[in-house]
């Protein structure tokens, strides 16, 4: 249960970490680089989000 919990933790945290800096990009390069990089790290938080489902699901102690 510890390992799950501190893979989890450490997933939501580069979760956050990505968030941020894809709102940075968004609001601090021009135009289309600005969105390609903030769309990419949307599609990255995804990805991430998908694969602690499946951590939860299958995970075992």
């Amino acid at each position: 249960m510890t390992k799950r919990k501190t893979i989890l933790t450490v997933l939501w945290v580069i979760i956050g970490v990505i968030a941020a800096a894809s709102l940075t990009s968004l609001l601090i390069f021009p135009q289309w680089k600005g969105v390609f990089l903030a769309g990419m790290g949307g599609f990255l938080i995804l990805n991430m989000l998908l694969s602690m489902f499946f951590i939860k699901k299958n995970f075992k102690d």
